[in-house]
């Protein structure tokens, strides 16, 4: 393919010279006169322009002002600046404003050909490291939209299967039924008031969803019992914390739901189970699923009492703060009216 070269100098003498020995060496040659012929033809040509030949010195505009102008707007194309001043410090200058060399007038011919051939050689391989980046980049976006179908699959399967935990957990139980899939609507509902990231998110609602999975270790008797339990059964409601730590263990990718699985049950002032854990030792998923867990169990009918009314239930949640939960998350929880959903 014949490369197209652009020469450009005021001097009709220069321009004519250039014309014949770049045509000789096979080259397709644009003259022009000036910076703002130059600029033109660049605007408007259909054609490709693969190297510049621009002067330095000219009427109108400078060589150095086309050259910022050409460097901004058509960074692909190489420049070799023409000369008539040997002075290192001008072709320095002009390297530093994206020229690739210069030469000085009287131009020599095998050192123009040497150069246009160095000049268009690194233009090539820029280019072809510029496809093969593109390549990569299409490639690398490619392979990133197949992780994320692949791990939107995958936390959809994780879900489901969490879902169908909590199911198992509530078929024991008839008066919490949905209490879970509630739980989890509540305390990612507080995650997300609170700007947590995406994975903190994904803890806190399969947290949510398996925080009472011990309970399957728990008596069906005990859990569905009309009257207030005595202090033995209380101690075995107390165990399933404990019993949901030990069956998640032998699921490895449910391993990070543990901390709520065991300590949702903790209180701000130490008096929870199964560890007396209290205030900052108790992680912040966990405080966020405790405080949803509570609301809800207040709000729900159980076999030994009718469900409180939600504004009953927001004085109590209000009147243990600070001992019970986090008071921090109890104003957030106030504060956007969680208590609607």
């Amino acid at each position: 393919m014949t490369r197209h070269i652009v020469t450009t100098d005021d001097d009709p003498a220069i321009r004519k010279i250039l014309r014949i020995m770049l045509k000789k060496a096979g080259y397709e040659v644009t003259p022009c006169e000036n910076g703002n012929e130059l600029l033109h033809l660049l605007e408007n040509t259909t054609t490709s322009i693969d190297l510049i030949l621009l002067d330095i010195k000219m009427p109108g505009p400078t060589g150095f002002e086309i050259l910022e102008r050409i460097a901004r707007k058509y960074p692909s194309i190489p420049v070799v600046m023409l000369t008539a001043f040997n002075d290192l410090d001008t072709g320095m200058k002009a390297i530093r404003l994206g020229a690739f060399d210069y030469l000085t007038k009287p131009i020599r011919q095998e050192e123009l050909y040497s150069c246009i051939h160095r000049a268009l050689e690194k233009a090539s391989e820029e280019q072809r490291k510029k496809e093969i980046d593109e390549e990569h980049l299409a490639i690398r976006k490619k392979l990133e939209a197949e992780l994320r179908k692949t791990k939107n699959t995958l936390q959809r399967s994780t879900i489901s299967t969490l879902e169908a935990f909590s199911e198992t957990i509530e078929q024991k139980d008839p008066y919490t039924k949905g209490h879970c899939n509630r739980v989890r609507t509540l305390a990612v509902a507080l995650a997300k008031a609170l700007n947590l990231d995406e994975e903190m998110l994904q803890i806190i609602e399969g947290g949510a969803l398996l925080h009472d999975i011990g309970k399957i270790s728990i008596p069906e008797e005990i859990l569905n019992k009309n009257g207030s339990l005595t202090g033995e059964e209380y101690s075995l409601i107390k165990t399933h914390p404990e019993a949901g730590v030990r069956i998640i263990t032998h699921i490895p990718s449910f391993k990070q739901y543990i901390p709520i699985i065991r300590s949702h049950h903790e209180r701000i002032d130490g008096r929870g189970y199964p560890d007396n854990m209290k205030g900052e030792d108790i992680p912040l998923d966990v405080k966020i699923v405790s405080l949803a867990d509570a609301f809800d169990a207040m709000t729900s009918s159980r076999a030994y009492r009718s469900a409180l009314p939600t504004e009953l239930a927001v004085e109590e949640i209000k009147l243990n703060a600070g001992t019970q939960f986090d008071a921090d998350l109890v104003n957030v929880f106030i504060e956007h009216e969680l208590y609607l959903l």
